[in-house]
């Protein structure tokens, strides 16, 4: 399974036809056709959600899928010895591919081409699209070039099942419920939660966010572990 571009609990799957891909690999400098495609986000990530679309933090709405050849699209993936490759989105909605090396991730530039992305509506000063592009598509109408579909209106899903998961946490000098608490506040800020009481499950998003960062760079977190460890 490949990582994920960007851990965000805003990363939506969208409904909509399935775009053909592009004729070559997007892997930068790759010259090689395009053999497989690869959904940046995985099925999992978007736990049951539409696959060939995904909505970004922005509510820009990208085709999940690329051309890549046999080669990258293994790197991508991982396999014995993990993952070679992966594609990151940045912050100004650019995605980029990074290769391993060592412990570190190394930027080998920009996909070319880019997801495709829907430009009908983007403003100049932000280049975010409206609410919902294609305005003039009628609800569950599909755009022929891209095929993008505009959602039907439906009655409220009910609310996501759930269940609990506990911890046991130190309650002396060390109040480790206040600490874990304070520290998941902090986080909800980076990634845009604060505040945000309709979300129910902030606690999740926060800790699953934080430990998929970690497994992205785990190789780093063991060394410095240890070097704690010897000091």
């Amino acid at each position: 399974m490949s990582l994920a571009p960007l851990v965000h609990p805003a990363i939506r799957g969208v409904s909509g036809r399935p775009r053909q891909v592009d004729t070559t690999c997007a892997a930068p400098n790759c010259i090689s056709l395009s053999q497989e495609c690869h959904h940046m986000w995985a099925r999992s990530f978007l736990r049951g959600e539409p696959y060939e679309w995904v909505s970004l933090p922005s509510g820009r709405i990208v085709s999940n899928r690329l051309g890549v050849c046999t080669r990258h699209h293994r790197e991508l993936t991982g396999g014995v010895g993990g993952h070679g490759a992966m594609i990151r989105l940045e912050p100004d909605e650019t995605f980029i591919w990074l290769t391993a090396h060592g412990q570190d991730w190394i930027n080998q530039g920009a996909l070319f081409p880019q997801p495709f992305r829907d430009p009908s509506g983007e403003t100049e000063e932000h280049g975010h699209p409206p609410h919902a592009p294609h305005p003039n598509l009628a609800e569950g109408e599909t755009c022929p070039s891209c095929g993008y579909t505009r959602p039907t209106k439906r009655d409220a899903l009910p609310k996501r099942p759930t269940k609990e998961w506990t911890a046991l946490v130190p309650d002396d000098a060390e109040i480790g419920g206040d600490i874990l608490d304070e520290w998941i506040e902090q986080f909800a800020v980076v990634l845009g939660m604060e505040g945000d009481v309709s979300l129910r499950l902030v606690r999740y998003h926060v800790l699953s966010s934080v430990l998929a960062w970690a497994m992205i760079n785990r190789q780093q977190f063991i060394e410095d572990i240890a070097e704690v460890a010897s000091s």
